[in-house]
């Protein structure tokens, strides 16, 4: 077992599974369902910090999670409790580049490839960017949910379920505070404490 893995398994390991309640005021933005996909489809800036807990069949725990997106380009930081270290996640058009608080580098073309050999987590990061928002990713097919609002309530796509449990306005749009996603042998809670659009 290499010590990346043995890390990452540490960062799963540390916490427990329990996500601390996240408190958001309920959405109160004004316009369309459909003017609301659209404004969140044209942020090109953003950031997410929160928490994630994950579940597997071998391995339960909870991370901090931040995540950040400039334009094509993604910076995804997991923080384990305690000091434990970190694992940083640069992706963009050209690949993925991995790297941990202990110094170990490594590049993919694909990051599901580079994260499920190292860690066995198959997570679709590049779907994830839209996740978060509350948005189906474009031109794939998709079983998307809504309430009254046009707000996803659930959303079945790419073998994946996300539910959204939780929206909080920030800027004036309604984004997702509490988000559960499964998918083939993971379960994935995220709790989100803040958004920052167009830092």
């Amino acid at each position: 077992m290499t010590r990346l893995r043995l890390f990452l398994l540490l960062l799963l390991g540390l916490a427990g599974c329990a996500t601390v309640p996240v408190e958001a005021p309920a959405p109160q933005g004004e316009g369309t369902p459909a003017q609301h996909a659209e404004a969140l489809a044209a942020l090109r800036s953003w950031r997410m910090s929160g928490r994630a807990a994950v579940s597997t069949a071998r391995d339960a725990g909870t991370v901090s999670m931040s995540w950040q997106q400039q334009g094509e380009r993604y910076g995804v930081e997991l923080r384990a409790p305690w000091g434990a270290g970190t694992v940083q996640v640069d992706g963009g058009p050209q690949g993925v580049l991995l790297r941990t608080s202990q110094g170990v580098q490594e590049f993919a073309s694909e990051p599901r490839e580079l994260l499920e050999y190292y860690t066995g987590l198959d997570l679709p990061l590049e779907a994830l960017r839209y996740w978060l928002l509350g948005l189906p990713v474009p031109q794939a097919p998709a079983q998307p949910e809504v309430d009254s609002r046009g707000l996803l309530t659930e959303l079945r796509q790419h073998g994946w379920r996300i539910r959204y449990l939780r929206y909080g306005e920030f800027q004036g749009l309604a984004l997702p505070t509490r988000l559960d996603l499964s998918g083939e042998g993971i379960e994935v809670r995220i709790a989100v404490q803040d958004w920052i659009l167009n830092p």
